[in-house]
């Protein structure tokens, strides 16, 4: 059995779908399986689901919650398969699969961590949802190459609410009037590779963005750079 904690790998700006003074309700992307992510893993559809049906009691009770980001990687293997109340900041209220993609209905807590993640998603602030488990590990080579296989038994602790690295060859290096007439302004890149892959927008280190949510993310960014240039 190893224990398993996931660098995050979608981008999304969650989908709020409800809204009170203290929290809100937001429609998240939690994970992809069958498909290889940044830490060169892939889990198994079948194990997946399986696992997710041990903790749907859990989400009915109203007590499966996750922290703002992830324990340290030096903490003990105890903390790591604990979720702290102190340190939490939102609860799943539900779960379920929609073909190779695990959606979640994420509610925020009126904790302090609760109120950060609530905050950074009403300013539209990127959030994402990070993995945190145990699991059966195989070493898998094909065609010169590897990856990790995460199969059965498979304990799913919780998924962490964390940030995303920022990208350095998404480095805008040039601002020109173009015939966009929605954006009003062309951004040309350096160095970047992004293409389409089982639905979603990833660059070449494996980050992957939900289609609207990187529409969203380059429409501001445009606004932004007209706003600063005054364009």
């Amino acid at each position: 059995m190893y224990f398993l904690i996931e660098s995050p790998q979608i981008m999304q700006v969650p989908k709020i779908t409800g809204k009170s003074r203290e929290k809100i309700r937001m429609e998240c992307c939690l994970q992809t399986l069958g498909v290889l992510n940044r830490n060169r893993r892939k889990y198994r559809e079948k194990d997946f689901k399986e696992a997710l049906e041990g903790i749907k009691e859990r989400i009915r009770e109203g007590g499966f919650v996750g922290e703002l980001d992830h324990p340290m990687k030096f903490d003990d293997m105890k903390r790591q398969l604990t979720v702290l109340y102190s340190r939490s900041s939102h609860r799943i209220l539900e779960i379920g699969t929609d073909g190779n993609k695990v959606i979640g209905i994420v509610e925020t807590l009126r904790t302090p961590n609760g109120k950060i993640l609530k905050n950074l998603s009403e300013d539209g602030i990127p959030v994402g949802f990070s993995f945190r488990g145990a699991g059966e590990v195989n070493k898998i080579t094909e065609g010169g190459n590897f990856y990790f296989e995460v199969t059965a038994p498979l304990h799913i602790v919780t998924w962490d609410s964390v940030s995303y690295p920022s990208h350095k060859e998404a480095k805008v290096v040039r601002i020109s009037e173009s015939t966009f007439s929605d954006a009003g302004v062309r951004i040309v890149h350096e160095s970047i590779d992004i293409r389409e892959r089982d639905g979603m927008i990833c660059t070449k280190e494996g980050i992957c963005y939900l289609p609207n949510d990187f529409d969203k993310l380059v429409e501001k960014r445009i606004i932004r750079l007209k706003n600063k240039f005054k364009i």
